[in-house]
């Protein structure tokens, strides 16, 4: 019956329109990234780990120099769309070429899961030296180790994802806060709210529930987009976030390099160049350090803000989530 609850599950994820292909969707290449506004070039690689062979690719930006420590951004995508397509509609590339960083774009197939997912509601995916966090952490220590075709700041490492690729980056949040500076969530859920592929569809639904207790320190700092008016995940999941990170914040000790925990918030209602109406708050530490930020999109619904046009679920009107992302990792370092 279990067995059977399962594959019920995986079936009704399979049919949401996020997973779902889409007409709107960017038509990419199967076997290089078509980056839009990028001049760099990638490379593709394996990481081989203990739950076997991950592709990933790495993007080495206009005008990098192999002996120059970079910054790197790890980028996930959501289910059903590949890491070309996610790359591609986010406009990161550009961003790279003008600050200098590197992207880093890993591949979940269909043999991981039936819709390309990131597993972020299954408990074997959710802790520390396990499953899929651990692969992403590995595929990270081993760009970190390249020992001639480029150099990474390890005090700068970053992670941004969307949908199931956000919900990974959360859980990358949780467990992996001593690797990644920074973490940039769009359209996604809570850590550990979901424990099932039924409990994934309540969530996404605004039905989830906070654990009471998880297993993590503190939250690596984050930046969080969440569309007002989004139908797959329901804008209750970017309260959730906020509301968790903020828990969690508060067992922090009151000194460190980092300032301790956020002592006070500033909000901002605001518009994009185009029009649209969006609310951003910002949560600083005791010194003044910004370590988390919340960007409530009016009008947005299962699509990155301010992507490229016809882009794999991306929407072109501001403000350019990618933009305000890097923003906030330029900030972070450990």
């Amino acid at each position: 019956m279990a067995r059977r609850s399962r594959s019920k599950a995986i079936r009704q994820l399979s049919r949401l329109p996020f997973l779902a292909p889409s007409p709107a969707r960017a038509r990419v290449a199967a076997v290089r990234p078509t980056v839009r506004r990028g001049t760099g070039r990638w490379v593709r690689s394996t990481y081989r780990g203990p739950g076997g062979p991950r592709a990933y690719d790495v993007y080495l930006p206009a005008g990098h120099r192999r002996a120059v420590r970079v910054p790197m951004v790890l980028l996930l995508h959501g289910c059903n769309q590949t890491a070309e397509e996610f790359v591609a509609a986010t406009r990161f590339p550009a961003l790279a070429d003008r600050h200098g960083f590197l992207l880093v774009a890993p591949r979940q197939t269909r043999g991981h899961h039936p819709g390309g997912c990131w597993r972020w509601f299954e408990p074997g995916h959710q802790s520390r030296g396990a499953g899929e966090p651990a692969a992403l952490a590995g595929i990270t220590a081993a760009v970190l180790a390249e020992p001639t075709r480029w150099r990474i700041d390890p005090a700068r490492v970053y992670v941004a994802g969307i949908s199931a690729g956000a919900g990974m980056a959360v859980v990358l949040a949780a467990t992996y806060p001593d690797v990644f500076a920074a973490v940039g969530v769009h359209s996604g859920p809570a850590y550990r709210t979901a424990r099932s592929g039924a409990g994934a569809l309540a969530v996404m639904r605004g039905r989830g529930v906070l654990p009471e207790t998880i297993a993590a320190r503190a939250f690596a700092p984050m930046v969080v987009v969440q569309g007002v008016a989004d139908r797959v995940v329901h804008a209750r999941n970017g309260d959730q976030v906020i509301e968790q990170w903020l828990a969690h914040d508060a067992a922090r000790l009151p000194s460190g390099a980092d300032g301790g925990p956020v002592t006070r918030s500033r909000t901002t209602d605001r518009r994009s160049a185009d029009g649209r109406r969006f609310t951003v708050t910002r949560w600083y530490s005791r010194r003044g350090r910004k370590r988390l930020e919340f960007w409530r999109v009016h009008g947005l619904g299962h699509a990155w803000s301010g992507g490229v046009r016809d882009g794999s679920y991306s929407d072109p009107r501001g403000p350019r989530a990618s933009t305000a992302m890097w923003a906030f990792f330029a900030a972070q370092s450990l």
